[in-house]
C-alpha cells in the first residue's frame, strides 16, 4: 500500500524550493548589478578627487623622514590618491587606510607610502576594480597621483599568484608599488610588483 505524502510536508518542500529559487535569482541579480554600480561610483569618486587636488604634475617622490601621505575626506571616507592603469581603462580612488570590508568598492592603502617606503594597495578583482590584474603584463604602466597633485609613473616588474599576503611578504623586496587582490572563486591572490619610472 502506497503511503501518501502529507500535505504539510508537501507545503514545506514547496516553500523551501521557492525560497532557494528566489535566493538564486537575487544572488544572480546582485552579481550582475552591483559590480557596474560600484565601478561607476569609483569613477565618480576619482573625478571628485581630481577636482580637490592642486594642479597635477609628473614628478619624483622624495625621501622623507615622515612618509605620511596627505588624505582628503569625501563622504566620510579618507582618500590618499588615484590609481590609473591607462591600458585597461581604470581610474580608481584609493582609500587612505585599510578596510577589508571596503575593498569591493575601491582599493585601499594597506601599508607604506610613495615617500620612501613601498606603497602597498589591496583590493578586489571585481569588475571595474582591480580586475585588470587578470590580464596585466610585465612592462605595463601604472600611475599613482597623491592628493598634493604629484603624479608618479610605475612599471610592472613581476606578477605572481600566492596564498601568502602577510605584511612581511607584501613588503618583501624593493618594489616601489605593490598591488594585491584575491582571485575570484579562489583562495589565492594575484600580487603585482612595480618600480618607479621617471617620466620621459
Amino acid at each position: 500500500m502506497k503511503r501518501l505524502r502529507s500535505p504539510l510536508l508537501t507545503r514545506i518542500l514547496l516553500i523551501l524550493g521557492a525560497a532557494l529559487l528566489l535566493g538564486a535569482v537575487v544572488l544572480f541579480a546582485l552579481t550582475q548589478i552591483l559590480p557596474p554600480m560600484r565601478a561607476r561610483r569609483a569613477d565618480e569618486l576619482a573625478q571628485t578627487l581630481r577636482t580637490l587636488m592642486p594642479k597635477v604634475a609628473d614628478g619624483v617622490p622624495d625621501q622623507r623622514s615622515d612618509p605620511t601621505m596627505s588624505a582628503v575626506e569625501v563622504d566620510g571616507v579618507n582618500f590618499c590618491g588615484i590609481l590609473e592603469i591607462p591600458a585597461y581603462g581604470r581610474t580608481l580612488p584609493v582609500r587612505a587606510d585599510w578596510a577589508s570590508s571596503q575593498t569591493a568598492q575601491y582599493p585601499c592603502r594597506y601599508t607604506g607610502s610613495i615617500y620612501g617606503s613601498g606603497l602597498v594597495i589591496g583590493g578586489s578583482d571585481n569588475e571595474g576594480q582591480l580586475d585588470f590584474m587578470k590580464q596585466i603584463s610585465n612592462g605595463d604602466t601604472l600611475f599613482f597621483t597623491d592628493m598634493t597633485g604629484l603624479r608618479c609613473r610605475y612599471t610592472v616588474t613581476s606578477i605572481l599568484r600566492t596564498d601568502d599576503v602577510s605584511t612581511e611578504h607584501l613588503t618583501d623586496g624593493d618594489a616601489d608599488l605593490t598591488l594585491f587582490a584575491r582571485n575570484s572563486y579562489g583562495l589565492d591572490y594575484t600580487l603585482v610588483r612595480c618600480q618607479y619610472r621617471s617620466a620621459g
